[in-house]
């Protein structure tokens, strides 16, 4: 199975609610590698580095364990990354401010959510590597951890900023402008009128209230009705896209300028596999 159709698997169902769980990018153990331990794909070892989050069937787990519990993004704290669509969907009817407001707080909780990664994956690599005596004497141990725990940090940000804050908001928008740009023409047929100024008398409003309620409420609607099929395709897109980019590249310098090869670090394994393939 390629990288490509791996993203498209169906997600397996699971009680999600209406805003389904995201699968931000997460750095895996710093551990060593073992030697003798067999080699795993290189799918594997692939899907391990960035996927492991929220959903667990991309994820090969060692031993069958379940994965840690997350706050930030298997609680209810993970909504407020959702706060900017909302936002977006309700924009007819906040006051001015309103969905910056909402920018804000999603953006917000992407900097929390950076922080405690980061965090996390330099005391992780404090506890893997600090005290490891079987690691080669020339590697910089302090620097590899906060390289490890920079790269958590920026997968983090990217990725989140990207998926969570600035495509998905930019799609609601579009979904909402375009629905409301589709009213236009239906509100303006004189059938649609007379319902309309009928529907208004018999709720005891005036015609012109009712069209601006109807003018909101169906793009809101609309742009609320987007949200959950919009999450994973997203999601996808912006892993594909990191995969090609901005993780080879930091991949490639942990491993050489961060001496994360030297140290014989898991996600090396590969890099040192084609050096050793690549010596006579």
């Amino acid at each position: 199975m390629d990288v490509g159709q791996a993203f498209l698997l169906e997600d397996e169902k699971q009680d999600d609610g209406w805003l389904p769980t995201r699968q931000p990018g997460s750095f895996p153990s710093a551990g060593v590698r073992r030697r003798f331990g067999g080699l795993t794909s290189a799918w594997e070892r692939f899907t391990v580095d960035h996927l492991e989050g929220a959903d667990a069937k991309f994820v090969p787990k060692a031993g069958g364990g379940g994965k840690e519990f997350d706050p930030l993004r298997d609680g209810p704290l993970r909504y407020l990354g959702y706060a900017n669509e909302c936002g977006e969907a309700f924009a007819a009817w906040l006051p001015l401010g309103g969905v910056p407001l909402s920018y804000a707080i999603a953006i917000g909780y992407v900097l929390v959510d950076t922080a405690d990664k980061g965090v996390n994956a330099f005391q992780m690599a404090q506890q893997e590597l600090g005290g490891n005596t079987a690691l080669h004497p020339e590697v910089d141990t302090p620097r590899l951890e906060k390289l490890l725990a920079l790269e958590r940090a920026m997968d983090t940000v990217v990725w989140q900023l990207l998926a969570s804050v600035a495509c998905p908001g930019y799609t609601i928008h579009t979904v909402v402008a375009l629905m409301h740009a589709a009213l236009l023409p239906v509100e303006a047929l004189e059938p649609v009128r007379a319902a309309l100024d009928s529907a208004a008398a018999a709720l005891s409003i005036s015609g012109p209230a009712l069209l601006e309620v109807v003018d909101k409420s169906l793009p809101t609607a609309a742009g609320l009705a987007a949200i959950p099929f919009i999450v994973h395709p997203i999601d996808n897109v912006v892993h594909l896209l990191l995969n090609v980019t901005m993780r080879p590249a930091m991949r490639k310098y942990i491993c050489g300028a961060g001496q994360g090869a030297l140290a014989d670090l898991e996600i090396c394994e590969d890099c040192q596999l084609q050096g050793e393939a690549a010596e006579p």
